[in-house]
């Protein structure tokens, strides 16, 4: 995995997270709105800290920094941003075309083939 797929996979499960929110609240003509917290960019910074493993980085410390840093950099976002909300159908807007891109990284990388040393 490239360190900027890694880079934008907590952006972009956060997004499509929104997006499966906002789709329920459109289709239950909800009049709540959908908040970013901690509750959602926590899981989004743990899947980042889980596919840090696969990264390829150029260096130790490159490993150490960013992939110790960023991930606890987006759950602080989380927690600074929790008093952010968006109506149901402007998350739908921006959770489809993340979600779009998320399943177009993962298929990008579920065939990329590994040479075997």
């Amino acid at each position: 995995m490239s360190v900027l797929t890694w880079l934008a996979t907590p952006v972009l499960f956060t997004a499509a997270v929104l997006g499966l929110i906002g789709l329920g609240g459109v289709l239950l003509d909800a009049d709540w709105r959908v908040a970013l917290s901690s509750a959602l960019l926590g899981p989004a910074a743990a899947v980042t800290v889980l596919l840090a493993g696969f990264v390829e980085w150029r260096t130790v410390r490159c490993r150490w920094c960013l992939g110790v840093g960023y991930p606890g950099v987006v759950f602080v976002a989380g927690l600074l941003l929790g008093d952010v909300t968006l109506r149901p159908a402007v998350a739908l807007a921006v959770g489809v075309p993340a979600l779009i891109v998320l399943a177009v990284l993962i298929r990008r990388e579920r065939n990329r083939v590994i040479p075997i040393a």
